[in-house]
């Protein structure tokens, strides 16, 4: 189990900084060239607290989470470490059974909903979709940096 957190964990992590160097410019093509801009990734570590499946009936299915509102048992999430002084732009869930992702605002997969609770704590709550063990949470800030955490279900 933790060698496949610690393997999720480095993939999205890869990811994450590849996103930045390459998506929407261009890479210099001389190893060792630097870049004009310097890249503004800041990963944080977020605690996530995996609160299951406590009654709330939220959000549905599907994109933007419409299907069966109300009628479906939410998976809810307390997320702390958020940072207070950035603006949130995107926060996505994804569960290790590789089948679906969640986000905020939502482009194609399925949406969540999250609340700011204030003091760097968010809730989030998603419609069940496949049993996963391991959830990882990203929150994307507008100035390219994110914060991610993970958490086990118990």
């Amino acid at each position: 189990m933790i060698l496949k957190k610690n393997i999720l964990l480095s993939v999205l992590l890869l990811f994450s900084v590849a996103c930045v160097f390459f998506g929407g410019k261009e890479a210099s093509p001389v190893l060792g060239e630097t870049f004009s801009e310097e890249p503004q990734v800041i990963l944080q570590r977020l605690d996530v607290e995996y609160l299951g499946l406590d009654g709330h009936r939220l959000i549905g299915s599907g994109c933007p989470g419409s299907d069966g509102k109300g009628s479906i048992e939410n998976i809810h999430f307390l997320v702390h470490g958020v940072d207070r002084d950035r603006k949130v732009q995107r926060i996505l869930v994804a569960g290790d059974n590789s089948t679906l992702t969640w986000e905020t605002p939502c482009s194609g997969d399925w949406g969540l909903l999250a609340r700011d609770l204030h003091k760097g704590t968010w809730e989030i709550f998603i419609a069940p979709s496949l049993p996963s063990e391991i959830y990882t949470v990203i929150f994307f800030y507008d100035d390219n940096a994110f914060a991610l955490g993970m958490n086990s279900v118990p």
